[in-house]
């Protein structure tokens, strides 16, 4: 592996809005580019929404829905590509706090991924159920 000088640029804006006691919304987006003396090496592009819902102090549901956009020039890279540069990643989430020291998730996630000549494919897909519980003695 070698090191070279390169010119890395990262911003990251984001926004939050509370619509009401009980509805969140928001936005994140991550970009990252680094450039080196031959050119761009890679730009990424990650963008976040989600969606809460506070139904009452035991109970919310969340989406989160993100998309990955990659450009890479392996030109200047000795690297393989070993990844697709188009992935997208969503899931929801049901929780519920049956007491202080209980409570139970329910959720869904899936992802996607895809080239520019190739759309986005889902390649799997999660059902869960999570318990969780703390001991007091």
């Amino acid at each position: 592996m070698s090191s070279r000088p390169a010119k890395v640029v990262q911003v990251q804006p984001g926004l939050s809005w509370f619509l009401g006691r009980h509805l969140q919304v928001g936005f994140d987006y991550a970009l990252e580019r680094l450039d080196v003396a031959g050119g761009r090496l890679y730009q990424a592009g990650l963008s976040q929404a989600r969606v809460v819902y506070q139904l009452n102090v035991r109970t919310f549901f969340r989406a989160i829905i993100q998309h990955l956009d990659l450009t890479r020039n392996l030109s200047l890279s000795s690297a393989e590509p070993d990844s697709l540069p188009r992935c997208l990643f969503t899931q929801f989430l049901f929780s519920y706090k049956v007491n202080p020291q209980t409570l139970v998730f329910l959720g869904y996630s899936d992802n996607h991924f895809g080239r520019p000549s190739v759309g986005l494919t889902r390649q799997n897909r999660t059902f869960f159920v999570k318990i969780s519980y703390a001991w007091i003695q």
